[in-house]
């Protein structure tokens, strides 16, 4: 993979990439917070309009390892690539209707701020929040670091310099979210946006010139090319055939669709937005992005397929995450669309890092320590900074791990623990601090445990412990099992809580009234 670049176009794609780090300083420190943590997380925000915000939502949805695995399963696999894509756009559709006015109406700067106005918070609960908050930022924020050192050495040609890449990489990032708040960070997914759409469309239409206009002789040589014949549009090639295989597309769809709806990122920023009908057109903004990107890169995995199929099996699974650069070199040998969707890569993965780091922040400083008083006005400013550092020395020490088992714990935690909490918080009247505590500590340790139990952590080449068998199971995508579980076990802490039977539960009189600030 150290051949994807020619000497010039490798020093376009870093002279692009540094232009733009650059840039979005500049503005992260022009249109940034103060040092008030009220300022950093919604105030500012406020000055962007409907249609920004809901790109800057959907820049929260589309990370790298989006990009890259998205791709990667579409060519590899085809239909079960889909498939993910499907629950990501089945959850942003959730959202718009369940989840993003009634949340901006009674959350103030966080996520907690609702569950207090509805009668189900409270010191722990709030804690809790934010703990299981975290276990879900960092696991994606490795995974982003990962793929970008990964793609960063390849492009300088110096597997010995991923280490390098991935901690500048990471400590910049880290600035940008520090020095800008939400609406610094919106500004950066904005023009990442405004790059990475129109470079995608034209790789899209690229492939569709190449085989004629024709959808289906451009699907009929992905199936030759992937190897896989007909069952390339069958589902089943990723997820496995039989009980095993249904479990786990359901799973797939599923658990997708609710972690996508849970998004700390995605949360931030509905919380930030004008007001509660204005969030409802920032969420038709968001749809609207990413039913348009999800159409690029399945036509991109496709096409992957078709022209660079022999290329990605002889690379392995390993190469997965540069399937958008073999693609591009298969369709133009020149380079200039190598080097168009490298900086799609690196752009993606900085805009993403940045966002989530700045979510990570907030959870840590206003839900974590907020809860206990220990925060000041700065509190999530430097918790960010934090979790930045943190999450890089974490993504160095993970950066050889299987990065699918990474991204599987955080979508499981995320759609089996938090969006639960959320729905139930939302529309069960009866719902209490108890049950959202068993909901959110149950369902956490729940997923970690399915993953534990799975050939992702054991029995397998690709496993974390390869040389070892403790699995009990072949599933790998549990999101049929932790996401129901997750909801009874919110309902059964709520019914079984004795405050809730004596009245004594707090909240269940008169709830507080949005917050409108």
């Amino acid at each position: 993979m150290t051949t994807l670049l020619d000497p010039s176009s490798r020093s376009l794609v870093f002279a692009v990439f540094s232009v733009f780090v650059v840039i979005c300083l500049m503005l992260c420190i022009v249109t940034g917070a103060d040092e008030d943590d009220r300022a950093l997380v919604r105030s500012d925000s406020r000055r962007l309009r409907s249609w920004q915000q809901g790109i800057a939502m959907g820049g929260d949805t589309t990370t790298v390892a989006t990009v890259t695995v998205l791709v990667g399963m579409v060519a590899a696999f085809g239909f079960d690539g889909l498939g993910v894509m499907l629950g990501s756009l089945i959850g942003v559709m959730l959202l718009l209707v369940l989840i993003i006015e009634p949340l901006r109406g009674h959350a103030s700067l966080t996520a907690a701020d609702m569950l207090d106005a509805r009668g189900s918070g409270g010191p722990a609960v709030r804690v809790s929040w934010g703990v299981v908050t975290l276990l879900v930022c960092f696991p994606l924020l490795v995974v982003q670091l990962v793929v970008v050192g990964n793609v960063a050495a390849a492009l300088v040609g110096q597997p010995g310099v991923r280490t390098g890449c991935i901690v500048v990489i990471g400590c910049v990032m880290t600035a940008l979210a520090v020095s800008g708040g939400i609406r610094g960070t919106g500004v950066v997914m904005i023009a990442k946006s405004a790059i990475a759409l129109p470079v995608l469309v034209v790789a899209a239409v690229l492939v569709l010139v190449r085989f004629g206009g024709d959808p289906g002789r451009l699907l009929d040589a992905a199936a030759h090319g992937s190897r896989m014949g007909e069952a390339y549009l069958r589902p089943g090639g990723y997820t496995g055939e039989g009980w095993v295989g249904a479990v786990n597309r359901i799973g797939q769809t599923f658990g997708m669709s609710m972690a996508t709806l849970a998004m700390p990122a995605v949360l931030m920023r509905a919380i930030s937005t004008k007001s509660p009908r204005g969030a409802r057109t920032v969420g038709r903004w968001m749809l609207g992005e990413l039913t348009l990107l999800y159409g690029t890169l399945a036509v991109v995995g496709v096409g992957a397929a078709a022209l660079a199929g022999e290329a990605l099996r002889e690379a392995g699974p390993a190469a997965q995450v540069f399937t958008p650069l073999v693609f591009g070199r298969a369709l133009d040998s020149g380079g200039v669309l190598v080097a168009a969707l490298a900086c799609v890569l690196f752009l993606t993965a900085l805009a993403a890092v940045v966002d989530v780091t700045l979510a990570a922040g907030i959870a840590l400083g206003r839900d974590v320590l907020g809860a206990s008083g220990k925060a000041d006005g700065a509190a999530s400013r430097w918790s960010a900074a934090l979790t930045g550092a943190v999450s890089a020395v974490a993504a160095v020490v993970a950066a050889d791990w299987n990065l699918v088992v990474v991204s599987t714990l955080w979508l499981a935690v995320c759609g089996a623990a938090l969006a639960p909490v959320l729905l139930y918080a939302l529309y069960w009247p009866g719902f209490t601090a108890r049950g959202a505590l068993w909901c959110l500590w149950g369902a956490t340790v729940l997923s970690i445990v399915a993953l534990a139990l799975s050939p992702y952590a054991s029995g397998t080449p690709e496993s974390i412990f390869p040389e070892h068998d403790f699995r009990v199971w072949d599933v790998t995508i549990p999101g049929l099992v932790t996401v129901p579980a997750g909801f009874l076990l919110g309902w059964l802490g709520s019914v079984t809580d004795p405050r809730r039977a004596a009245g004594d539960v707090p909240g269940s009189g008169r709830r507080r009234e949005p917050d409108t600030v």
